[in-house]
């Protein structure tokens, strides 16, 4: 039996085609439009990215999404933490919801696995990160 390929449309801007979505067993749809491949990892249900944090106490703990370096979006917060525990509670709390689960590792790593759709949707065609910092 062969492998399911997943392949998407994109538009000329390099946005994916809503419900454009194919499953297949052979290659690439056939047509005029620009198709690709979906990553293997985008079929999974999280992806897991990292941010590194110098100083844990942080007032107002804020998000930003960079996509190939490029900032895509910040969320903000009120809250300020005053070490690793506390700044993984709030990041829970505020953002865990939309994006994730945000986890401490050691040693000022953090770690989302955030969802896939939205990883996809943040940046669908380049590498994945998040800063956080003090607003």
């Amino acid at each position: 039996m062969a492998k399911k390929r997943a392949f998407v449309r994109y538009t000329k801007a390099g946005n994916i085609v809503p419900g454009s979505l194919v499953l297949t067993n052979g290659s690439y749809p056939s047509g005029p439009s620009t198709w690709k491949e979906v990553p293997m990892d985008l079929c999974r249900e999280t992806v897991t990215i990292s941010a590194q944090v110098n100083d844990t106490a942080i007032n107002a703990v804020s998000i930003s999404f960079l996509c190939n370096g490029v900032n895509k979006i910040s969320k903000y917060s009120t809250q300020d933490s005053t070490d690793a525990t506390s700044l993984v509670a709030i990041l829970n709390e505020e953002f865990g919801a939309e994006y994730g689960t945000f986890t401490y590792l050691t040693d000022g790593l953090f770690t989302l696995d955030i969802k896939a759709s939205i990883a996809n949707e943040l940046c669908p065609n380049g590498f994945l990160s998040f800063e956080i910092f003090s607003d």
